[in-house]
């Protein structure tokens, strides 16, 4: 959806290690005030320098005059690991509070106005250690912006007024989030710890958490300044900051920027309370969920391995258990019946200790064999534990981790400083670059040393299912539950485990990249060229010479009649792809780890295909897909667990967060070859397995295919991928060829439609969407600014002053070339008539201001929109995706973007005044979709009702798009 104006993330348990890599060859980047050397990819073009203010605040500048969005980020190195007991909550509502004015910027919405108004976006998030802030912009403006930024740590003002308002909004927040089985689990694993231990506290906050206590003389306000004043310390704070300026044009902006963050020299300690009582453990958890959900999780206490990061330990055991190969558990597993995923890894770190976690998704069957399943967990271990070749894996972890790094890809420059800023705190300057990647040598005492807690004795056993029996309620969460100490007869078992034969150490891996050449530049043009155009097929090709790395993707989409005509093919298209996706899925996962991903989706028109990473064995995993498409096994066992799967999963459909129910249902109710929940639940009950064969052989008895590759290919390769989607996928079809379907999408009568969806939630919601009156791209540029000016106003009007709830947002919803906008409220404390009229009454009263909305004003709001279209493709797949979604649109001149900046660099404020009238504050094109929650008095009234989504769009005239 899209990102709203700002939205903090709570963690709740934050795992630190990503897929895991090392450094062979590394260039280095020469912090000159610190004089330490950061080791970096050879691939990494950017400039970087560590440096440290006077007031102790750590800092990493990056200069990347290649960049299109400047961004910073500032980690504290505090959470709600320091919450107060008797204000709990108060780290997560602190960061709320550092958003709504400073001495400087008074004004509760100016720092959120200015990042949006010049095209950036921006948000925070509070861990159990760590409190995170971070933007990006548009780099014209990155000095105001990290001025504003700045003053967050510098003089926040803790307004009596906000402080009243904003404790509503984390209240919010917490009922939003009411239901959230993640959250349910959290709430029910700290009655399980230590109440001595700070990962007990209730992390979020609420009315009664922040409530001011009787008899205290510091109020809730003054609880803030006692936290801020207290661990706010620049000894503590990372920053991290990217722009395209020089090195020392960004040490000076920074000196003078943040210089002032008070230091008191506050330091973390470790956590010395264990996180579990001595003699608790082992314990056994029941859990009834919410939705129909099954699961079993098997959780160890242990050591924090960040000591170890050259070894990661935690990280190389869980790439064993969690492997997804023959032999592998969740292999074993899943021939049984029982399981249909698997995870496993590090799950809480913090200073002193960590847990790992092993989760498990489960079937029904899997349920009555919970206890065979947890024995297998520990054969699996147990194998581990006892294997004493296993060191070759850490190789070959090493290797891959070391081939990642060396090909390291460009992020987001929001995400890269976001996550450099939190793991300063773990690791060296140095390494800070390769931390998450650096593997070093095989230390088998090390890795012992962790297995050695994940024994029977030690464990938490949870077992998540709708029938099991419970007899207390989590007080947040209201989580159903029962705990019992695990009985010395379970216990026995486990720990007589022993090994299962099938169940082994991975294999080699056989996708491997070992060619990693970089062709020399060919003359393939600027754009994607139409390599070969017969019968069914239409192949693009170009060499990616502006991401030189032995990297490609290949994207293909199969399409046909039959794709998504009815609701039955539909499921049975959405049944084909999960099958194939199942099937090959011992074998992709090891490509995966070595770096070649594969997708494969479903859609209205057909299936969609891509492919990326390294080059060197992509036509190999071609093959295999290709291979499988035509000849799936279709085994009837995993036929039956998939299709229940796609049916619980149907069924909880409701239980979603209302905000969810209605971006999900808009296009339901707007393209014919949607659908939706109660179609498929009904199409479902009468597919069985020959219905999905008799459709798989249909459908691709008549298809065409589209087909993309690009990256580090020559012009050869190229004509070879396109033989094998030739030969594998039209040999059959080439004289069927039919006519390509049209994408449809529903336009608009002028009147409002409304749509009621039912919900579990008390919340109440309404989304409004208004759809242009035409194609033209001046009319979608002026929807874009349109939306551009009013998402940071509405969000500040409706939540923030009117605090109407946590769950704010607007945007651009364009559908193909059809323009369109959106508005969205989720509520615990009003209505949906409440709601709608609230929105109908922003749209009013910015028709009423229409006339002191000047062309300065749209002068800045067109260019933040130019900024977002203007950005460049961070690394190949994204340029990929790009030419993919001019292909997928019919724009064959790759020309989609261009010819939105053309439009909005000629849309004139006079254009777009006359647009923003008829397309936005006056539209008569409108859809409101609603559900009621608690307030069943609030229904909205109107006689155009959709009762029915399919009769709507029946009813309706529509756009066609080839």
């Amino acid at each position: 959806m899209p990102t709203m104006v700002r939205r903090c993330w709570l963690v709740l348990l934050f795992i630190c290690f990503g897929p895991s890599c090392s450094v062979t060859d590394v260039d280095s980047a020469t912090a000159a005030n610190d004089n330490v050397d950061i080791v970096k990819s050879p691939s990494d073009q950017r400039q970087y320098q560590s440096i440290q203010l006077s007031n102790q605040l750590q800092v990493l500048l990056i200069s990347d005059p290649t960049a299109d969005k400047s961004a910073a980020s500032l980690d504290v190195n505090v959470g709600s690991r320091q919450d107060p007991q008797d204000y709990q909550g108060l780290a997560h509502f602190l960061e709320h509070m550092l958003f709504l004015g400073t001495d400087k910027y008074p004004v509760a919405d100016e720092y959120q106005s200015f990042i949006s108004s010049h095209g950036g976006s921006h948000n925070a998030y509070t861990a159990f250690e760590h409190t995170n802030y971070f933007f990006d912009i548009d780099p014209n403006h990155f000095a105001a912006a990290l001025d504003r930024f700045s003053r967050f740590f510098v003089a926040p003002l803790f307004t009596t007024e906000y402080v009243a308002r904003e404790k509503n909004a984390v209240h919010s927040e917490y009922k939003a989030k009411i239901k959230d089985e993640y959250r349910k689990s959290a709430d029910i694993f700290k009655t399980l710890v230590n109440p001595a231990h700070p990962f007990s506290k209730f992390s979020v906050g609420n009315l009664e958490t922040l409530a001011s206590k009787a008899g205290s003389n510091v109020d809730l306000r003054g609880q803030l300044l006692q936290f801020y004043q207290q661990y706010y310390s620049a000894s503590i704070m990372n920053l991290v900051v990217l722009g395209r300026e020089p090195l020392p044009e960004l040490e000076k902006m920074v000196r003078l920027k943040f210089s002032a963050v008070t230091n008191n020299d506050y330091q973390n300690k470790s956590v010395q309370e264990p996180l579990f009582k001595a003699g608790v453990l082992p314990l056994s958890v029941s859990v009834k969920p919410e939705k129909t959900l099954r699961s079993l999780s098997v959780v160890f206490p242990t050591a924090n391995d960040i000591t170890f990061y050259q070894q990661k330990p935690l990280h190389f055991i869980g790439n064993i258990l969690g492997h997804e190969g023959s032999g592998s558990l969740l292999s074993y597993l899943k021939k049984r019946g029982w399981v249909e995923g698997l995870s496993a890894g590090q799950g809480l770190a913090y200073q002193g200790g960590a847990t790992f976690n092993i989760n498990i998704m489960l079937t029904e069957q899997g349920v009555t064999h919970a206890d065979d399943i947890t024995i297998a967990v520990f054969q699996a271990i147990n194998r581990i534990k006892n294997d004493d070749q296993r060191g070759w894996l850490f190789d070959e972890q090493k290797a891959l981790a070391a081939q990642q790094f060396r090909f390291q890809q460009k992020t987001s420059a929001m995400n890269y400083v976001m996550s450099l800023s939190s793991v300063m705190h773990d690791y060296p300057i140095a390494d800070v670059l390769q931390s998450g990647y650096l593997m070093t040598d095989y230390d088998s005492e090390i890795i012992d040393r962790f297995l050695d807690d994940m024994v029977p004795a030690n464990s938490i056993v949870t077992l998540t299912a709708p029938d099991v029996a419970t007899d207390k309620v989590s007080y947040f969460y209201q989580a159903d539950y029962k705990v019992v100490t695990t009985s010395t007869e379970q216990l026995t078992r486990w720990t007589e485990a022993g090994i299962e034969p099938e169940i082994t150490l991975p294999a080699a891996n056989q996708f491997i990249a070992t060619d990693l050449k970089v062709l020399p530049a060919n003359k393939s043009g600027k754009l994607p060229q139409l390599i070969r155009n017969s019968a069914g097929l239409k192949f693009w090709y170009k060499q990616a010479t502006a991401f030189p790395a032995p990297r490609g993707s290949l994207s293909f989409s199969i399409h046909s009649p039959i794709a998504s005509d009815t609701a039955e093919h539909r499921a049975l298209q959405q049944l084909f792809v999960a099958m194939v996706n199942d099937e090959l899925n011992e074998m992709s996962y090891a490509a995966t780890l070595a770096g070649l991903n594969y997708s494969m989706s479903t859609g209205g028109q057909g299936i969609t295909v891509k492919i990326s990473g390294f080059n060197h064995k992509q036509a190999v995993l071609l093959d295999k897909l290709i291979e499988t498409l035509k000849n799936p096994a279709f085994s009837p066992e995993r036929f039956e667990n998939i299709k229940r799967e796609h049916l619980r999963q149907l069924r909880n459909y409701r239980k979603q967060q209302p905000y969810r129910q209605l971006m999900s249902e808009l296009p339901e109710l707007l393209y014919p070859r949607s659908w939706g929940q109660q179609p498929l639940l009904a199409a479902y009950q009468n597919i069985d397995l020959s219905s999905l064969q008799q459709y798989r052989q249909q459908l691709l008895s008549s298809v065409t295919i589209n087909a993309l590759v690009y990256g580090n290919f020559s012009g050869q390769q190229a004509s070879g991928f396109a033989d094998q989607l030739a030969i594998g996928l039209l040999t059959e079809a080439e004289n069927l060829v039919p006519t390509a379907v049209p994408v449809e999408v529903v336009q608009l009568a002028e009147q409002q439609f409304l749509r009621q969806l039912p919900s579990d939630y008390n919340d109440a919601s309404v989304m409004l969407y208004l759809q242009a009156g035409g194609l033209e791209k001046s009319r979608r540029a002026a929807m874009g600014v349109s939306a551009q000016a009013l998402k940071a106003d509405f969000y500040t009007r409706l939540r923030t002053e009117k605090q109407l709830g946590y769950i704010v947002t607007s945007g651009a919803y364009p559908q193909r070339d059809v323009p369109g906008m959106f508005f969205l409220v989720q509520s615990p404390v009003a209505g949906s008539k409440k709601l709608a009229v609230e929105i109908d009454g922003f749209l009013a009263k910015r028709l009423a201001n229409i006339e002191d909305f000047s062309e300065q004003q749209f002068q800045v709001q067109r260019a933040a929109v130019l900024t977002g279209l203007r950005e460049a493709p961070q690394n190949l797949w994204q340029q990929s995706e790009r030419y993919w979604q001019n292909i997928s649109q019919n724009y064959q001149d790759f020309d989609l973007r261009q010819q939105l900046i053309v439009a909005a660099e000629n849309l004139t404020f006079a254009q777009w005044q006359t647009y923003f009238l008829n397309d936005v504050v006056n539209n008569p094109r409108r859809i409101m979709i609603y559900t009621v929650g608690q307030f069943e008095d609030q229904q909205l009234v109107g006689d155009d009702r959709i009762e029915n989504a399919e009769s709507f769009k029946l009813s309706q005239q529509r756009y066609r798009f080839q």
